[in-house]
């Protein structure tokens, strides 16, 4: 009974061994079957996009030249001007004969560049004048003109090398400015130019350019100015006041 007993244990456990190494072959051929999994982390892929490939962060060309505009502001170069006008000419209908708003508000930023008598702000307002058409054209005229309220010779320095020989430009105002102020300003402007022009070392072409603006500015004066008084009136006033 008791060989029996020891022969029935040791059955049991044959069995037993037997059935846990199919188990294993069976774990094995499942695991061999599954795809292996990556346990490390992916890795992030950037993709750079050019600008001329990714339509979003392409601007137009009169954006462009408004940027240049707004660089030379900040950094009044020769070679900052070059590209811009470069650029302009590249693409001429950028702007048409009606006023572009955005382009005065940029160009009227660079007014500290006018206190500072910049001298590349006069090649590059030059370069505009010579470019822009229509009220654009007169855009920069107006800017232009704050310059004399400024510095009145550097001024007639500056504009004797545009083409309004005649200096229209005499009676333009870059700020508006109320119609009763004008006058003041007409009389300031005309005296500023006046004692210039008594400089006998003048340059010839500056000069020519002062006295036509002085006549413009005398003969608008001439219109603004009230008108004497008819003869007689003043004594006849004059003796209503007395006691």
């Amino acid at each position: 009974m008791k060989y029996l007993v020891v022969l029935v244990i040791v059955v049991v456990l044959v069995r037993i061994d037997v059935v846990l190494r199919l188990f294993d072959k069976a774990s094995e051929k499942i695991n061999s079957s599954q795809p292996e999994t990556q346990t490390s982390e992916p890795t992030a892929v950037h993709e750079v996009v050019s600008m001329s490939q990714d339509k979003t962060l392409k601007q137009t060309s009169r954006q462009v030249f408004l940027a240049l505009l707004d660089d030379f502001h900040n950094n009044p170069t020769k070679d900052i001007r070059e590209t811009a006008m470069t650029h302009f000419k590249s693409h001429p209908t950028m702007f048409n004969l009606t006023l572009d708003k955005e382009l005065e508000m940029v160009v009227f930023r660079w007014r500290d560049l006018l206190n500072n008598n910049e001298p590349e702000m006069v090649n590059f307002l030059l370069d505009l004048l010579n470019v822009l058409q229509g009220e654009n054209q007169e855009m920069i005229k107006r800017f232009f003109s704050l310059w004399m309220e400024i510095d009145m010779q550097n001024f007639l320095t500056a504009y004797s090398k545009t083409k309004d020989t005649n200096c229209m430009v005499a009676t333009t105002f870059g700020d508006s400015i109320p119609e009763e102020e004008k006058l003041n300003e007409y009389i300031d402007r005309e005296a500023a130019i006046a004692k210039i022009l008594t400089n006998d070392k003048l340059d010839p072409t500056v000069r020519a350019l002062a006295t036509n603006c002085q006549l413009i500015l005398n003969v608008q004066i001439s219109k603004m100015a009230p008108p004497p008084p008819p003869p007689g009136e003043e004594d006849q006033a004059a003796s209503t006041e007395e006691p």
